[in-house]
């Protein structure tokens, strides 16, 4: 029975199938459960599944780290399919979370080998269960501490060689971006397609619209020429998952990524007028480090596209 028991474990299918599973039900319970996109999903889930998978693997022999550690990323591609397939996520978002949660197996495949190779009697096969129902109880830990996402801000300029009266009108409302999309915005990013305004002055509301509705901007500030300054009170979703089943409500497209405030800011120089964009928002994915980064490069892109129009339209 042992002996039936050990050939079990130590079936590569085996090792990455079933943490794949795991680690997909627990990415269930983060997200469709408490709607948490914190440290529990994006550390202790691949921390987990890569564990798992390196634990069966060697489980009762000795195996080499880097074999350990290529059955843990395969129960972690396990997992992105499995969520996948559970329509919890779209691919775009699995592919941009994969990078963290590589460098968190380098760990996990280190202690899943070591358990499967040391760990003797019934520690080695309870180890398992224990492993995947700590889970609960660290994801509520983390839920009940509240936690607020820091106010980010992402800084753009161009230099547009125009009257700033010109660069000015646009500003305000530019007309529609005929070019397609390039870059991660084929890839369902949301993007800015054009920009309307209703009134004049403190009070107008701006409307920018991007691929997936439209930004609600109250004007705050119009200094003109060289200010323009808004709120931000409604914000559309921030990209269009790519699905098995076409469209998909993942919880993290709804309040998760917030735009609160917006300005652009215009200044005569020798060479032109200098155009500059700003943007305060709020995520709340964590960590901040990584997804911070990630979402701060969407949006300077999400700039570029805007203020190189802008110019264009300006120098014509």
């Amino acid at each position: 029975m042992a002996k039936r028991i050990h050939r079990v474990f130590q079936n590569l299918a085996f090792a990455i199938l079933v943490p794949g599973l795991a680690g997909a039900l627990l990415v269930w319970l983060a997200v469709k459960g408490v709607d948490s996109y914190g440290l529990a999903l994006f550390y202790l889930i691949p921390l987990i599944v890569s564990i798992l998978s390196a634990f069966f693997f060697s489980y009762g022999r000795t195996v080499k780290y880097r074999e350990a550690y290529g059955v843990a990323l395969l129960g972690e591609l396990a997992t992105g399919a499995f969520v996948m397939v559970f329509a919890l996520d779209g691919l775009v978002c699995l592919l941009m979370a994969y990078p963290l949660a590589a460098v968190i197996g380098l760990g996990g495949a280190a202690i899943g080998r070591a358990m499967g190779s040391s760990l003797t009697g019934r520690v080695k096969n309870v180890a398992p269960i224990l492993l995947v129902g700590s889970f609960p109880f660290l994801l509520g830990a983390e839920v009940a501490v509240k936690y607020e996402a820091p106010v980010r801000e992402v800084e753009t300029r161009v230099m547009v060689k125009a009257p700033i009266e010109d660069v000015w009108g646009l500003v305000i409302a530019f007309p529609k971006i005929e070019e397609e999309p390039t870059g991660v915005f084929r890839f369902g990013i949301a993007y800015p397609i054009e920009a309307a305004i209703e009134g004049e002055g403190v009070g107008a509301v701006r409307y920018c619209r991007f691929s997936t509705g439209d930004f609600v901007e109250p004007i705050t500030k119009w200094e003109a020429p060289t200010h323009l300054a808004f709120d931000v009170v409604e914000n559309p979703c921030p990209m269009e998952e790519f699905s098995i089943y076409g469209d998909i409500e993942a919880p993290h497209l709804h309040g998760h990524m917030v735009s609160e405030k917006g300005e652009f800011r215009l200044r005569e120089t020798e060479e032109g007028v200098e155009l500059v964009g700003r943007t305060w928002y709020r995520h709340s994915l964590r960590p901040q480090f990584y997804w911070g980064a990630i979402s701060d490069q969407l949006i300077h892109q999400i700039h570029e596209r805007v203020l190189n129009h802008i110019k264009v339209e300006a120098e014509k």
